[in-house]
């Protein structure tokens, strides 16, 4: 946040709204509006700002997540497997237009995401922020298997506040729920050579690209907007993910001598 020129200030702002937001929307009383009482009781933040906070959020509107804009959605659907990835998840090469109306196509691919959006306008968005190349037979290729723009901020302080979110979402219902837990696994090592970690990180990323894939497959095979004759029910928001980390461990110290045991206090003497 400081290489990007957000201050405390700013932080502890949008910290502040967050507190407000998730307090209004997760612990209203049932038989009772939530008022900026209510609020102000339950987050501690002055009943005043909280004013403030709600008429300013409600003027600007809410911002677009990163995972619902029509880029994130022609990736995933192209990724999801036939006709446009193997069945195992890998994207095809797609040519720009099909010579046919069945036959796959970056163009059916894009029409079939629904919008008003061109397809050449989605294609060019694709080609700047590096995740499609267009090939000079005209066929298209996907590069990145993520939309993460290149160049603007904004877009990863979105994955850092919603990537996050949803570890620690998943971490505090395996706390409440032991008995129904939700998928939360990792493996760590100590003792890694700082001159393996170069193969590591690429071996790594290959093993997560080949996860993401295997994932994407079986998400989308229960999504209602791919198969509309998957399990019906509430609508409801799945997301499986995978991360790396590396940290240097700092050197082992020699161990500290036990202290020694503590003197019995002396007699005070009086001063004549």
């Amino acid at each position: 946040m400081i290489a990007y020129g957000v201050t405390y200030p700013a932080f502890a702002q949008l910290a502040k709204q967050v507190f407000v937001e998730v307090a209004e929307a997760e612990f209203a009383l049932a038989f009772k509006r939530q008022t900026d009482s209510r609020i102000a009781l339950v987050t501690g933040v002055a009943r005043k700002e909280i004013a403030q906070l709600r008429r300013r959020r409600a003027a600007a509107g809410e911002l677009p997540d990163i995972e619902e804009t029509v880029v994130t959605h022609v990736i995933g659907r192209w990724m999801a497997g036939p006709p446009y990835a193997t069945p195992d998840g890998t994207p095809r090469r797609l040519p720009y237009e099909g010579t046919g109306p069945q036959v796959p196509s970056f163009a059916r691919l894009v029409r079939e995401i629904g919008g008003d959006i061109p397809v050449r306008a989605v294609l060019d968005e694709l080609l700047r922020i590096g995740s499609a190349h267009l090939d000079t037979d005209g066929d298209v290729e996907l590069r990145r298997e993520a939309h993460i723009p290149s160049e603007a901020a904004e877009g990863r302080f979105t994955l850092l506040g919603s990537d996050p979110g949803e570890l620690f979402g998943t971490i505090a219902h395996n706390i409440e729920n032991p008995d129904a837990a939700w998928l939360q696994r990792k493996v760590s090592y100590d003792h890694v050579g700082a001159d393996a970690l170069p193969a590591l990180r690429e071996e790594a990323r290959q093993a997560g690209l080949e996860f993401v894939r295997r994932a994407n497959a079986l998400v989308s095979s229960y999504d209602r907007d791919r198969r509309p004759d998957a399990p019906a029910g509430a609508r409801t928001r799945v997301a499986i993910g995978v991360y790396y980390y590396e940290e240097p461990v700092a050197p082992e110290s020699e161990p500290e001598a036990p202290p020694a045991a503590p003197r019995p206090p002396g007699r005070i003497r009086r001063k004549p």
